[in-house]
């Protein structure tokens, strides 16, 4: 019985990180795609508003067609499942089916999830030497 249970350990401690590293990996790609469409969605202000002195929104058809867009370009198999604009904030919630290599205690798949919240922030602290400017001292 002991040779059994050794057997199993070493089973699992050889699987289990050809199960778990490409798990992790896919998911690091997944929260990186989806904080880079929360970010760049984040920044489609509505010029009709902002020209008719309504101040500054952002416009939710192109935000939401640009958080499409940033994550396919990112992640092709991940979906956004809930976008939400709130005020100056933009939510994107994205998740994607990854298929194990083994049929590893009976699920053969495995759904992961990311979460990510950007806002739109004005100014900035201080000037970058790179902008185009004129450094004329006359």
């Amino acid at each position: 019985m002991t040779s059994q249970r050794g057997q199993v350990l070493v089973f699992v401690a050889l699987v289990l990180p050809i199960v778990l590293l490409p798990a992790a990996a896919v998911h690091a790609r997944l929260e990186q795609a989806t904080w880079s469409a929360a970010e760049s969605s984040v920044q489609q202000i509505d010029a009709g508003a902002l020209r008719a002195g309504k101040g500054i929104t952002l416009d939710q058809l192109t935000v939401e067609a640009v958080a499409s867009d940033a994550l396919a370009a990112e992640d092709p198999n991940a979906t956004i499942e809930r976008l939400l604009v709130d005020g100056l904030y933009v939510t994107v919630e994205t998740s994607e089916t990854l298929q194990l290599p083994l049929n590893f205690l009976g699920a053969a798949a495995v759904r992961l999830r990311a979460k990510a919240t950007a806002r739109l922030t004005f100014g900035y602290e201080s000037p970058s030497s790179f902008l185009p400017f004129s450094v004329s001292t006359l």
